[in-house]
């Protein structure tokens, strides 16, 4: 049986994402983010080395990674979390339409 690990901070499940480790799911709850991954080795071994600040990672990929978690993050956002449907505005460049 697969267990999961809940994290919370933002960095960590960036660094995670740029690592590899693929995002199982994510759910806000009181505002904050909350982010699952598989609770396996190399998911422990990559916090670790998080935390102890022995991980080296491309800067290009890691940016991009922060990237990615901020537009799930910011996408949460826009869904409706009873209906399940996006509620997007229609925005115009330059003047103002009616």
């Amino acid at each position: 049986m697969q267990t999961f690990q809940e994290i919370t901070d933002f960095y960590l499940c960036a660094y995670l994402v740029a690592e590899g480790i693929k995002l199982q799911s994510h759910k806000k709850i009181n505002g904050s983010t909350i982010f699952t991954f598989l609770n396996e080795d190399r998911t422990n071994d990559a916090i670790e080395s998080y935390y102890s600040m022995a991980a080296t990672i491309e800067p290009m990929t890691y940016g991009n990674a922060i990237k990615a978690i901020k537009t799930i993050v910011h996408s949460y956002d826009k869904t409706n979390s009873r209906s399940g449907e996006n509620n997007y505005v229609k925005q115009y460049k330059g003047s103002a339409r009616v």
